[in-house]
């Protein structure tokens, strides 16, 4: 396997682990407020807020294709630097 290749793997797979954090957090995050809106009379009767699995999936998708898509320049970007220049910058 090419070493540009590896390197690019390792870095989209840190974007994808980076995403899948902050979906799973974004998630929970979401469910515990919308427990703390319920909580609140004037909230409850005004609003109703609720929690839905579809908007959870949904937020959740969108966070592991925003980790995927700031992963991809720095990825392209590694992959076209010489190692010499690389090491430079060390």
């Amino acid at each position: 396997m090419d070493g540009a290749l590896r390197v690019q793997g390792l870095i989209f797979r840190e974007a994808l682990l980076l995403g899948l954090i902050g979906g799973v957090m974004g998630v929970f995050i979401a469910f515990e407020l919308i427990a703390l809106l319920n909580l609140i009379p004037m909230i409850g009767e005004a609003a109703q807020p609720i929690w839905a699995i579809e908007i959870s999936a949904r937020a959740f998708t969108v966070a592991l294709l925003l980790g995927l898509m700031g992963g991809w320049y720095p990825a392209l970007r590694a992959t076209r630097l010489e190692p010499v220049e690389a090491l430079r910058y060390e």
